[in-house]
């Protein structure tokens, strides 16, 4: 297992009160971009690329890629995602492209092929490059990536050296993929700057990369939660309409680029240790997107922090775009003694996002914020 951001860091410069930004090396955004692909690759490689995505990749999609690295007279080697970022998984396709002569790495889908391809392109010492399908996560812009088990349970996050040297993002392609991905990422963006608030202000906290938190990583954090709760609304509009529109890419921006440079050079708190905690319940994990579980993670986030004015702003944003907003929308009952719910809070404690908050947050007080949610939200059944 590679070693953590923080341990890399820390043998590199053993300063880890120093602040440290990191982002993608190239952020390329609009409709129909991939058309260009082929073009934008002459940058970083050369005549052959390793090519990673779904079998359920819109063949659209896929000969749009393939149609503009053949114009660029790039030759691929392409690899099929099994479905889940896991060990098995990546260690499968970094053995099969070793020998590829590949220059570099391209991962076409969504956050979890994103994650592994960042794996195989680490372990096999090439650049990526990033074409996201969906806006539901940040996975695309940082240099980390969460790792699952095969049955899909949180594993690890592992931290790698370099960030993607390059993120394409085709709003064409983004507006066509179901709306429910765009709210899920919007959740997770949602959560960016109240996390690296509480990073910025707590002068214990780190970020992501071990070290504390610039004020450029700050700003862009906040302005990624401003951008959702201004945008969110219109940007829904557009795309149950099909129609890009500024809304639409300031959202999509958002939630790829600025929240994923963000969270990984602004911390996570809260939010993010409740959300990975519940990944470990299986009808969640498999049930839910990670934005939809950020979404309840940032209630609690708020309701510890005592952020009154915040809690509500939220909620009603939430309530408004159809998201979850407590544990029992999540289909667990908050009642001492229940197994489930006894996990996820003690796992959540656990969680090294959790240590960034300014004061301790054992089960007890987590519990109490969890309860207090669901008074203010009201206990309501799964969604659909």
């Amino acid at each position: 297992m590679l070693k953590t951001a923080v341990e890399v860091f820390d043998e590199k410069l053993s300063r880890p009160d120093l602040k440290v930004f990191f982002c993608a090396n190239r952020y390329i955004q609009g409709a129909n971009v991939l058309e260009d692909l082929g073009r934008l690759l002459h940058m970083i490689s050369g005549d052959s690329i390793g090519l990673i995505a779904p079998g359920d990749l819109p063949e659209a999609v896929l000969d749009t890629v393939t149609t503009s690295l053949d114009s660029a007279s790039i030759g691929t080697h392409r690899v099929l995602f099994g479905g889940q970022c896991s060990y098995e998984e990546i260690e499968r396709h970094a053995a099969t492209l070793r020998d590829s002569g590949m220059g570099a790495l391209i991962a076409v889908g969504g956050g979890k092929v994103i994650d592994a391809a960042k794996c195989v392109a680490k372990r096999l010492n090439v650049p990526l490059v990033v074409c996201p399908t969906l806006a539901s996560t940040d996975a695309p812009c940082s240099a980390a990536a969460v790792i699952y088990t095969e049955d899909g349970s949180f594993c690890d996050v592992e931290f790698l050296h370099d960030n993607p040297a390059m993120v394409v993002v085709d709003t064409a392609v983004i507006i066509g993929a179901p709306i429910r991905f765009l709210l899920a990422g919007m959740a997770d963006a949602l959560a960016t700057g109240y996390e690296a608030r509480t990073c910025l202000e707590n002068p214990d906290a780190r970020s992501m990369v071990g070290g504390r938190i610039s004020l450029a990583a700050a700003t862009i954090a906040e302005t990624c939660t401003r951008t959702v709760l201004e945008h969110g609304y219109a940007a829904i509009a557009a795309a149950k309409k099909g129609q890009i529109d500024e809304s639409f890419e300031r959202i999509v921006e958002a939630n790829t680029l600025l929240s994923g440079t963000g969270f990984e050079s602004g911390g996570l708190a809260a939010a993010h240790a409740v959300a990975q905690a519940l990944t470990l319940v299986p009808s969640i994990e498999h049930g839910f997107l990670h934005g939809e579980m950020v979404a309840v993670g940032t209630m609690l986030h708020l309701m510890l922090e005592q952020q009154d004015e915040e809690f509500e702003r939220v909620d009603e944003f939430l309530k408004e775009i159809g998201l979850p907003r407590s544990l029992s929308m999540l289909g667990i009952e908050v009642e001492d003694g229940n197994e489930t719910f006894e996990m996820v809070i003690a796992a959540a404690c656990e969680m090294p996002f959790m240590k960034n908050e300014p004061f301790t947050v054992d089960a007890d007080r987590l519990k109490q914020a969890a309860l207090a949610v669901e008074h203010k939200v009201g206990r309501v059944p799964v969604p659909g």
